[in-house]
Parts: structure tokens; sequence; C-alpha cells
């Protein structure tokens, strides 16, 4: 996620600001978070209006890290083509999530075993964080770091290969064979055969071609949907109730979310890139409509934009806090009220803290921005 607000840094000037991608990256950090509080569903004993309500949000919000995943590859194609130098490439790679994902390792590391680590010997907790940092366990949410950085591992190869395909005006070819290998490793990945597969880049390839397809027909992607937002609702609508039938036939057949059985989430592997896709256009569509507002709405999405990265990482602090708080006042999983303060305190804390951050020296480094003021300072 780091290259959402990173990649496109050295040639920013050259290249000029999309500003819908800003907005784009908000949207996605604000699915995140979504994400991580509508999924405490899954704790609630039986099937009621509240499980039912939050699954679709959760489902609805999977688009998040594949929303990410095509930004990563549409602002990589925007700006690393032609024989770029591949060593620099890898080295602003490094410098732009490595860093970042050390320090926050460590710290949720410490976070989520601070007892235990208090009586253990350095060596034993020496041994805990790099096993967290290697298996990007530190927290649940850093998974995605194993995913982008797999992203620009294979970025030069890939970019080779599309415009091999491109060139011979097969580019399309290319991104339906990356669908098939997606949805055939995902549907795999419910059955014992790819159940422990690693390589979980395959799982988001599609949408890292899609991203480098939509920088090359960004114009016309601009242009040319404007008036079908009314079919992109719609369209979301059906396909989030779809992909999430075959989760609520489970639940209602006496199964807990945890002991569904895989085979029901093949349906939904289906459906997924399809709704992803519809996702996807409707929220450029309101990205677009944004762009030509100045409204507060607007502005602070945008700012949310700026931040996402930090966010990403900083948020679950402030949801781990928030629940334990919650507990002592008896809010628990099975009250609406939870739902809203897991989503709203992580949401306006991690931007507060973040907004504070970007003003320290090497904020970069932590958060993966600094505020421009102290950038013209520097510079």
């Amino acid at each position: 996620m780091a290259n959402m607000n990173n990649a496109n840094a050295t040639n920013h000037k050259k290249q000029g600001t999309i500003e819908q991608i800003n907005f784009l990256r908000a949207f996605g950090v604000l699915a995140v978070i979504a994400i991580h509080a509508t999924g405490y569903f899954t704790e609630i004993k039986k099937f009621n209006n509240l499980v039912l309500i939050n699954l679709l949000t959760d489902v609805f919000s999977q688009f998040a890290v594949p929303l990410f995943i095509l930004i990563s590859g549409f602002v990589l194609a925007r700006n690393y083509r032609n024989n770029f130098p591949i060593i620099q490439f890898y080295k602003k790679r490094i410098r732009s999530i490595i860093p970042q994902y050390l320090i926050f390792s460590v710290l949720y590391t410490y976070f989520n075993n601070s007892e235990v680590m208090r009586n253990n010997a350095l060596s034993t907790n020496a041994t805990l964080i790099l096993r967290n940092i290697w298996q990007s366990d530190a927290s649940y949410h850093l998974w995605f770091f194993a995913i982008i950085i797999q992203c620009y591992i294979f970025y030069p190869f890939i970019i080779k290969i599309y415009d091999h395909f491109k060139i011979r005006n097969r580019a399309e070819l290319l991104i339906s064979l990356m669908l098939i290998i997606q949805i055939a490793f995902m549907v795999g990945k419910h059955t014992p055969y790819l159940a422990a597969t690693k390589i979980n880049f395959i799982a988001y390839l599609f949408y890292f071609g899609l991203g480098i397809y939509s920088c090359d027909h960004y114009e016309k992607l601009k242009s040319g949907f404007n008036r079908l937002t009314p079919l992109f609702v719609a369209t979301t609508l059906a396909l989030t109730i779809g992909a999430s039938y075959f989760i609520i036939v489970g639940l209602t057949t006496g199964y807990r979310y945890n002991t569904i059985p895989n085979y029901y989430f093949i349906g939904s592997e289906l459906i997924y890139p399809i709704l992803r896709i519809s996702s996807f256009l409707l929220l450029f569509n309101l990205a677009n409509n944004l762009v030509r507002k100045k409204s507060i709405v607007a502005k602070a999405l945008y700012k949310i934009g700026d931040y996402s990265f930090g966010i990403y990482l900083i948020h679950i602090f402030f949801n781990q806090s928030a629940i334990k708080i919650l507990k002592n006042y008896n809010i628990n999983y099975n009250n609406w009220k939870f739902y809203l303060i897991i989503f709203a305190v992580p949401l306006v804390l991690s931007y507060m803290s973040v907004r504070l951050i970007s003003y320290l020296p090497y904020s970069y480094y932590i958060i993966g921005y600094m505020n421009k003021s102290r950038n013209k300072k520097r510079t």
C-alpha cells in the first residue's frame, strides 16, 4: 500500500497529480476500517438482521485490498515503463514500505504480546519479533505487506510481458488470462490442494494487471462511464447480495462462520471479480464527481487519501483498544452500537494521529507521508 501514496513521488511533477486516485485511496482505507469493524459479526451465535447487515457491508467492503492493488499497478505503470533502472526501482520500493513495515511489526508484536514479552528473555522476544516480521504475523492486517512486496518484486517482469502483448494489440487477452489464473487460484484455495499456498500475490494478479491496463486507457475511463453510475450502483448491490448468498446459506443451516465448509465459498469467488470491477467503476465515478466539488466532505476525503497508508498501519491499535473499553461497558458484538463505534473511533483517532506524526522529522519512514510544510523546509 505504500506506493498508494509514494510510488509516484519520483515523477510527480512531470506526470502531474491524478486527484481521483487520492479519493480512491480514501474509499479503500474507509473500507478497510469497515471490514475490521463489521467482521465481528462472526462472533454472533444466531443469524439475525445484525449479522445480515454486517455481512453485506463486509462483502462489499472487501473491494479494499483489490483496489489498493489496482492503484499500485496503475501508479507503477504510469512511472516505470520502457527500460527503467531496475536497481533504482527496487531501492525506492524498499524505502517506501520496508521501514514502515518493520516499525509497525515491532510495535504490534509488543502491543499484542506485552504481558508475555515482559517475562520473556530478550532472545525469546527477538525470535518472536523476527518470526512475525518474516510471516507478516505481528497483526492480522499486516498480511497486505506480503502481497505488495510480491507486487514490487514481480512488476518489472509483468510490465515486460504486458508490453509484449500490448504492442501486438493483445493486452486484453493477457488481462483475461490473469483473470482466469486468479479465479482458478482462489477456487483452489478452498480445496486441500492449494489451501496452504503462500504465493498470495496470484490472488490479486488480475487486479494488478487491470491497474496497468487502466493506466493505458485512463482518458477513456475518465470520460466514458459517467452516465452509467445508476447501473453500477444496481449491479454492485445485486452482486454483493449474490456473493453473500452462499455464506448466508451456510449461516442459516446451522454453521458458525468459521465452520462453514470451504466449498460454500467457491460460488462467491466466481462472483467477486465481476463485483470488484463494478465497484471500481462506481467508486471511480464518485471520485470523478468529488474532484469537481469543493465541499467539506470532498476535502476531508482527499485528506484521508493523503493519510491512507498511515491510517491503514495505525488503526488496529485504536480498533483493539476501543473493543477492550466497550467490553467494560457491556457493549459487545450483539449490539448495533459496537459496530458504529468500532468504525468511527479508529477512523477519527487514526486520522488525528497520522496528521500529528506527519510533522515529525522522518515521518515518511514511519507512516509513508511527510507534511508538505516540512517537506518545503527541507528543500
